[in-house]
């Protein structure tokens, strides 16, 4: 079904472009309406070789280009160049470009997002939550952004679209620097800084889910053979008023043959969220397991509530705290002793994310447990990582990683594992 822009609709969106102004950057418009910014590199009868400000560099068939036109400092240096067939209009100064929009925009079915670097980008929004829009282009497949570099979005199908303080509404979205309009059973236009999450209507389940994969890898020949892998991994899957997290983290080492470290977690939370600065965890769960610190298994579950101390377009910071249970098995005990050990166990959870520059990101999560003595008394896991975006869904990630634990259970040998495991890693990181 699609769905045609309102009267009303067309003005909003007139009068925000009526104030866009395409510099003096060269642009292409791609056959299915995508507008890039930026230079270009190359022009033949073959294809067109661009530097786009978001795409990056894209060599593109010239079947696939509807329009190319050169702002003032190509049409300058083209005077001797003879690979610059198409038109050489100026567009960056030309009244006709400054109010330009996509000619299937509300007409093809497709959602059509613009960055504040004036492209367009034409496909299938994902999702935006957390102040993070998740989009798949046609040109540049799956894509995130800060929801702050996004200054227009118009979804070509129905959405649920979530407001501080109101049910979710269902119907046609438009976002502009200042509003967000639905276009459905329930008409509403409120403020963009109440705006907390849209999703897809959930036809397709797939489209409720995303993930990201990190590798890190060492291998050492020579007078010290040493061999260590680290990964890790998220699968998520949001809606506007909910997210499920699924995360997983192991480390696996090896000097001269023997292993110096073996320990896997798995943790999954579901938020549920409540305004835009509470929100409940029904549910959340870990799994952690390192032979070496004397940890055969050791399960935790628990409930709690949590509360969104920023929640910025740059920057996000979320706390949470509950009561929770506990169950740890040892992988060996001294004579006599018990080899498992239940408690009743306080939760409590931070995550951090702050954008540094347009690529590089700060991200920084906390896990405390209270239980008994038995037990451990108090443990953490602390994680600091900076993500540097090295190309679309590919990240360079290095990490701090510190595990503490107040009470280590004694081996049967009678040793006592160390407090505290500390680890700095260093890999690539893939999203899907």
């Amino acid at each position: 079904m699609t769905h045609q822009l309102t009267a009303s609709s067309c003005l909003v969106l007139l009068t925000f472009l009526s104030a866009v102004d395409s510099g003096r950057a060269d642009v292409l418009i791609g056959v299915n309406g995508e507008r890039f910014v930026g230079k270009v590199v190359e022009s033949s009868a073959e294809v067109v070789i661009f530097q786009s400000e978001i795409g990056g560099r894209l060599t593109i068939p010239r079947r696939q280009v509807r329009e190319l036109q050169l702002g003032e400092s190509s049409v300058n240096s083209a005077t001797n160049s003879h690979a610059l067939p198409l038109s050489q209009s100026g567009s960056a100064s030309a009244p006709e470009a400054k109010a330009w929009q996509p000619p299937g925009l509300g007409k093809d079915g497709f959602d059509w997002l613009m960055l504040k670097t004036q492209e367009w980008l034409r496909g299938h929004l994902r999702y935006v939550q957390d102040k993070k829009v998740s989009f798949e282009s046609d040109k540049l497949e799956e894509l995130t952004f800060d929801l702050k570099d996004v200054h227009y979005l118009y979804s070509g199908k129905p959405m649920f679209t979530k407001f501080d303080g109101k049910e979710q509404v269902y119907g046609t979205v438009m976002l502009t620097t200042n509003l967000v309009e639905v276009i459905g059973p329930e008409q509403v236009e409120l403020a963009r800084d109440r705006l907390t999450g849209i999703t897809p209507g959930g036809k397709r389940e797939i489209q409720f889910w995303s993930g990201k994969l990190n590798v890190g890898l060492n291998f050492q020949s020579g007078n010290t053979k040493q061999t260590s892998i680290n990964a890790s991994g998220e699968l998520a899957r949001r809606t506007p008023a909910t997210q499920f997290l699924l995360d997983y983290m192991g480390n696996y080492g090896e000097v001269e043959e023997v292993q110096n470290a073996n320990n896997h977690r798995i943790s999954l939370s579901y938020d549920v969220r409540l305004s835009r600065k509470w929100f409940v965890r029904p549910v959340q769960a870990e799994y952690y397991r390192d032979p070496l610190a004397n940890i055969a298994h050791r399960g935790t579950v628990g409930s709690g509530f949590g509360h969104y101390v920023f929640d910025e377009d740059a920057l996000q910071w979320k706390v949470a705290a509950g009561p929770g249970y506990q169950l740890t098995r040892f992988e060996t005990v001294e004579a006599g002793e018990d080899d498992s050990a239940s408690t009743a166990a306080g939760i409590l959870s931070s995550s951090f994310e702050a954008d540094i520059t347009s690529r590089l990101t700060f991200i920084h999560t906390f896990a405390a447990t209270l239980a008994s003595p038995e037990a451990g008394l108090y443990s953490h896991h602390f994680v600091a990582t900076l993500e540097f975006e090295v190309k679309k869904s590919l990240d360079l990630n290095v990490s701090f990683v510190w595990d503490y634990l107040q009470n280590p259970q004694t081996d049967a040998s009678g040793d006592v594992p160390k407090h505290s495991d500390l680890r700095l890693t260093v890999g690539l990181g893939v999203k899907f």
